[in-house]
C-alpha cells in the first residue's frame, strides 16, 4: 500500500548515456525540489528496464543513447501518441527542429536542449508534462491532438 509521503513524491527516470549530463540534472531536479526521486539508466534497455519495474511519473529521455535510437524508447514508451500513459520529456544535444517535431509527434510532451536548459526549466517541464498526462481522461485521449504540447515545447534554435 503507498504512503501519503509516497504518493507525493515525483519518480523520475532519467535515461542518457552521458554520464555527466544525466547526473547533472538529476542533481538539479533534487536541488530544486526534494519531492523528486531521481533513478538513472545510462542506456535505452536499462531505462525500459527501470521503467517497467517501478512507478515512473515521467522519463527524461536522451535521443542518442549507446545501444538504440532515443526515438526507439520514445515509441516503446508511448506507442499512441494520442494516448500518451507516461510523460516523456526528450532532453539532448541534438539541436535540430526537425528531430523536436518528430519527437513531439509521437509522444514527447517537450523537447529541451541541455546546454539552453536549467534544472528550473526542466522541473517546470516535467510538472507540465506530469499534469497534461494526468488531465486526460483515458476514454478522451485518443480524442487529443497534440497541439497544446508541441506548441509549447521548448525549443532553442542553433
Amino acid at each position: 500500500m503507498q504512503t501519503h509521503t509516497e504518493s507525493l513524491i515525483t519518480s523520475v527516470l532519467l535515461i542518457d548515456g552521458f554520464d555527466s549530463d544525466r547526473r547533472s540534472f538529476a542533481d538539479q531536479l533534487n536541488q530544486c525540489s526534494r519531492d523528486y526521486q531521481t533513478l538513472e539508466a545510462a542506456d535505452g534497455q536499462s531505462g525500459l528496464n527501470a521503467y517497467r519495474s517501478r512507478r515512473i511519473d515521467c522519463v527524461v529521455l536522451e535521443i542518442d543513447l549507446p545501444d538504440r535510437s532515443g526515438f526507439e524508447v520514445l515509441m516503446t514508451l508511448v506507442p499512441q501518441a494520442s494516448k500518451p500513459r507516461i510523460a516523456v520529456i526528450v532532453l539532448t544535444t541534438r539541436r535540430h527542429r526537425g528531430l523536436c517535431e518528430l519527437a513531439t509527434k509521437n509522444g514527447a510532451y517537450a523537447y529541451l536542449v541541455k546546454q539552453h536548459t536549467t534544472g528550473e526549466d526542466l522541473d517546470r517541464a516535467i510538472q507540465r508534462a506530469i499534469a497534461f498526462v494526468g488531465q486526460m481522461p483515458r476514454e478522451d485521449r485518443c480524442h487529443s491532438t497534440r497541439n497544446s504540447p508541441s506548441a509549447s515545447a521548448p525549443f532553442a534554435d542553433p
